[in-house]
C-alpha cells in the first residue's frame, strides 16, 4: 500500500509499503490532519515511522469513524485520577502503521454520525484533545495564546461554555480579539509565548500548557501565585463527546490535498499558509 514514510534521515518520502497485520481491524483511510506534533517528529522519530493519528477510517462492516490513536489502561492510579495521557500503557499506539498512509489497524475508534466531508470529520481528534484539556481552565476571562487551527479549536469550544474569549498570535494575521485587561486564566498554545500568558494573567491566575512553550520564567509564577497546568492528548470520553460537539462548531475550514501532495502540504503548513491540511490517499 502507498504511504508517506520517514526516510534514513527522518524526513518524509511517498513509499510502497507491506499492508499492516496484527491485533486490531484493517480499516480503509478515508482522510488524516496534520497535526504540529507530526512535525515535530520529522526528522526526530525512527526511520520508517508513518505520521498521523487525525484519523477519518471506513471500517470493514463500512462505518466512518474517527480512529482513537492512544490508550491507558483505564485501571492504574494515573488512569483513575484523570491522567490517562501519563499511563504507560499510553506510549503504545493504536493505530498502525500511522493515518499517512491507504489502511491501517486499530483496536479503538469512535463511530460518526453522518453530514459533512471526511475531512472535516479529521478534526474529532484535535477537538477532543482540548475538550480534555479545558476542563483544567476556570471559567472567565481566558487569553489564547497560539491562534493557530488548535488555538481556534479552544476559542471556539471557551467561547461556547460562555467565556470571554481574546486571542493573540505572532502573526498579526491570526491575532483575534486582544486582552483589555488582565484576564483570569490562558492556554498557551505556540512555542515563545510563556511571558506573553504570565504579563496578561491576574494574580491567582492559571496558565495551561497545551504545547511545548519553551522555557517558563519561575519568579512571575511564585512571586504572583500563578498555577501552571498541562494536558496532552485525548482519552475515548472526549472523543464521543468530540463527535458529537463537531457539527455544532465553526471551525477553519481545512485545505485538503492528495497525500501524494504531502511535501506540498508539509510546506504550506510549515510558512504558515493554511491553518489545517488534511491528506486524502
Amino acid at each position: 500500500m502507498r504511504a508517506v514514510v520517514l526516510d534514513a534521515s527522518g524526513q518524509p518520502t511517498q513509499a510502497e509499503i507491506p499492508e499492516p497485520d496484527g491485533p486490531g481491524e484493517l480499516v480503509r483511510v478515508r482522510a488524516c490532519g496534520l497535526c504540529g506534533s507530526d512535525v515535530e517528529k520529522i526528522g526526530a522519530a525512527a526511520p520508517g515511522t508513518v505520521l498521523g493519528h487525525e484519523v477519518v477510517a471506513e471500517t470493514a462492516a463500512g462505518a466512518r469513524v474517527a480512529l482513537v490513536h492512544h490508550l491507558g489502561c483505564g485501571e492504574c492510579a494515573r488512569c483513575l485520577a484523570g491522567h490517562e495521557s501519563t499511563c504507560e500503557a499510553f506510549a503504545e499506539a493504536t493505530i498502525r502503521p500511522g493515518g499517512f498512509a491507504e489502511r491501517a489497524v486499530a483496536s479503538t475508534w469512535v463511530e460518526l454520525p453522518d453530514g459533512d466531508d471526511d475531512a472535516r470529520w479529521t478534526a474529532v481528534e484535535p477537538l477532543a484533545c482540548v475538550l480534555r484539556a479545558v476542563e483544567r481552565v476556570p471559567r472567565g476571562r481566558v487569553l489564547v495564546v497560539g491562534h493557530g487551527f488548535i488555538g481556534r479549536v479552544f476559542s471556539a469550544v471557551l467561547g461556547r461554555r460562555g467565556d470571554e474569549v481574546f486571542a493573540v498570535d505572532r502573526d498579526p494575521a491570526r491575532t483575534g480579539r486582544v486582552p483589555d485587561g488582565p484576564v483570569g486564566a490562558a492556554v498557551l498554545c505556540a512555542r515563545g509565548g510563556a511571558e506573553t500568558a504570565i504579563e496578561a494573567v491576574e494574580p491567582g491566575g492559571t496558565i495551561l500548557v497545551f504545547a511545548d512553550a519553551g522555557a517558563v520564567p519561575a519568579a512571575p509564577i511564585y512571586r504572583r501565585e500563578l498555577t501552571i497546568v498541562g494536558s496532552r492528548s485525548a482519552v475515548p470520553a472526549t472523543m464521543r463527546e468530540a463527535a458529537g460537539l463537531l457539527p455544532e462548531l465553526d471551525l477553519p475550514e481545512p485545505t485538503v490535498l492528495p497525500l501524494a501532495r504531502f511535501a506540498e502540504g508539509l510546506q504550506l503548513f510549515r510558512r504558515r499558509g493554511a491553518l489545517k491540511v488534511v491528506f486524502v490517499p
